[in-house]
């Protein structure tokens, strides 16, 4: 007896397993340093979005999300020029001030709630900013940090050298953001992330089934907060500078407005869609000599999203109506409501 082969669900799979071998073959098929630079900080953005999702689907709409990019970058830059200590240890130790950072400051803002949390998160990143400015004895102010590229490394006798080419970085950011994504993934799959959305839909139900409200959304808050230091210094060292200006209001709307337009539904899948789209298309735009064309392109793209899309689906919902209604042209059922 043949064994029952569920190609509905095998199918997509495998489509996804072709796009992201392609990925992985970017480098072989184009060494451009453009297009590998645009799809390196893409990825990395897509990092500090997967952390805006998870915070919001604990109900918190953070806009500080640049603050901890600053945190890791920051760490990192002070580690390996100020102190003069290797490149991976300060990768790791970025990650983890980032995460202590978010927590001491998640378990006093993260009591607020709503739209105050919002304007706290607001200020931090203003305030992280503005330390990064004024602190000029560590931060050189204004001039900021030059860095430099992470060693060379060797394996199997193969040298890995990220100051010739920004192929390894390429590498680098594909085994983080896919490492970031199945973490994210795996969380949001777990008995916690089924606590984290009970907490959005309905808090104070939740709170009286024995979630304990704080417990969860400062464990969000952190996981966002390390992941995101992580990205700050891998792009902070990829860029080879760090200034004040590099991460502000503006980097932190993005992240949110690429969370929207790639899906809330997904912490993994949405912010990577959203995240490479939008950065691919602003910076190509971006080349164009018409002003503001991409502060333009990302209000469009929120604007379409939330007018044609339903509520609370982004881009990557497409994919699964993509295969049930185009390709398996499966009918949604619409229940009878007229009379007999």
């Amino acid at each position: 007896m043949m064994p029952f082969i569920d190609y509905k669900n095998m199918v997509p799979k495998i489509v996804i397993g072709l796009l992201i071998f392609a990925i992985v073959l970017v480098p072989v098929i184009t060494t451009n340093v453009a297009t590998l630079s645009m799809l390196i900080l893409s990825g990395l953005l897509a990092i500090a979005v997967m952390g805006f999702t998870l915070v919001l689907r604990t109900g918190q709409f953070s806009l500080g999300q640049s603050a901890f990019l600053a945190i890791g970058g920051y760490t990192s830059a002070i580690l390996t020029v100020k102190l003069s200590l290797p490149f991976w240890p300060s990768f790791l130790v970025a990650g983890m001030v980032s995460g202590i950072v978010a927590m001491l400051v998640g378990m006093v803002v993260l009591r607020v709630g709503n739209i105050y949390f919002s304007i706290i998160t607001l200020a931090l990143s203003e305030i992280v900013r503005i330390i990064a400015q004024q602190w000029e004895p560590v931060t050189r102010g204004t001039r900021g940090l030059i860095t430099s590229p992470p060693p060379p490394v060797v394996l199997g006798g193969f040298e890995i050298n990220f100051a010739a080419s920004p192929v390894p970085y390429f590498y680098l950011t594909v085994c983080l953001v896919a490492a970031t994504g199945l973490i994210f993934w795996k969380l949001g799959e777990s008995r916690m992330g089924r606590s984290f959305a009970g907490i959005a839909l309905n808090p104070v139900l939740a709170e009286h089934q024995g979630i304990h409200l704080m417990k969860y959304r400062v464990i969000a808050f952190t996981v966002a907060g390390v992941f995101t230091g992580l990205a700050g210094s891998l792009y902070t060292h990829f860029l080879s500078v760090i200034t004040p200006y590099l991460f502000g209001l503006w980097q932190s709307i993005q992240i949110m407005i690429m969370s929207i337009v790639g899906g809330i539904s997904s912490l993994a899948g949405g912010p990577i869609i959203g995240a490479v789209l939008l950065y691919t298309l602003g910076d190509y735009l971006a080349r164009l000599e018409t002003y503001g064309i991409q502060p333009l392109l990302f209000g469009a793209a929120v604007m379409l999203v939330l007018i044609f899309l339903p509520k609370g689906t982004g881009l990557v919902d497409l994919w699964e109506r993509f295969w049930r209604k185009v390709v398996w042209r499966e009918e949604e059922y619409e229940p009878d409501t007229s009379d007999d």
